[in-house]
């Protein structure tokens, strides 16, 4: 198994695109940010987790006055970090695979395997979103006990994150199309 990292643009530390420029205009500041959504996402979801189980233990053990909601708000920070972030590795490429007969086959062949399971994945995806879709709208009436806020924007990671997942890999099937086209792939 191999977990591969591969990117097609330079990019930073923390796998975002460089930082906008300190002047830079209100469109440029909104595409870095569409460029950059999951990585935004998941640094908000991870923070808002450290912070809030920093929080409950501090109060729990250390003042003796737990708190009702930071539980639930951490669990709700993970389901957003757990779909958001499984958009993320379908971008940078960093889902684990097994390529171990894909190593002992020519290109062409092994570009028509990987053509075969990203459109499996997609075809797999958008039932997810379709039935993500159906679980926020059965849950948009639902209110959670101890933030009282509607169940359904917690459940709304589920469809967005798959489809963003789509996108990437629809990106990726354009590539692998790409490249046995102008191998000769037939």
């Amino acid at each position: 198994m191999e977990s591969s990292q591969q990117g097609s643009k330079q990019e930073g530390a923390a796998g975002m695109e460089p930082s906008p420029p300190a002047a830079a205009s209100p469109r440029g500041l909104l595409k870095w940010v569409a460029v950059n959504f999951e990585e935004i996402v998941c640094a908000i979801c991870l923070t808002v987790l450290v912070v809030t189980i920093s929080t409950a233990v501090v109060f729990r053990y250390v003042l003796n006055s737990p708190l009702p909601w930071p539980e639930e708000l951490a669990r709700y920070a993970l389901v957003w970090l757990t779909f958001i972030g499984a958009s993320l590795a379908t971008k940078r490429h960093a889902h684990i695979v097994v390529d171990f007969a894909g190593l002992f086959l020519p290109e062409r062949p092994r570009l028509w395997i990987t053509l075969a399971v990203h459109l499996i994945a997609i075809a797999c995806l958008a039932l997810f979103v379709v039935q993500g879709v159906q679980v926020v709208q059965k849950m948009w009436v639902a209110v959670s006990p101890a933030l009282s806020i509607r169940v359904g924007y917690v459940y709304l990671s589920i469809p967005l994150g798959t489809a963003l997942m789509i996108l990437h890999m629809v990106r990726q099937t354009t590539t692998t199309v790409r490249a046995l086209r102008t191998r000769g792939g037939r």
